[in-house]
């Protein structure tokens, strides 16, 4: 069994310079692929390396008019 590489929330809002509470809601809001790794009642969520570059690829503009 192969393992891919994972991020923490702390990680993945470091990378895309927002807060972490940002990247918890787009996990809770489904926009973002986590693994929960905790518990119902206190969450640690784990996000795979690939479900960032999905996420980052789904809102990649490619140009602008205007």
């Amino acid at each position: 069994m192969s393992v891919s590489v994972t991020l923490t929330v702390k990680d993945v809002s470091a990378a895309l310079g927002v807060r972490v509470e940002v990247v918890r809601k787009l996990i809770r809001k489904g926009e973002l692929r986590a693994s929960n790794i905790g518990s119902a009642a206190k969450p640690m969520y784990r996000i795979r390396q690939a479900a960032l570059e999905k996420f980052l690829d789904e809102r990649e503009v490619l140009g602008t008019e205007g």
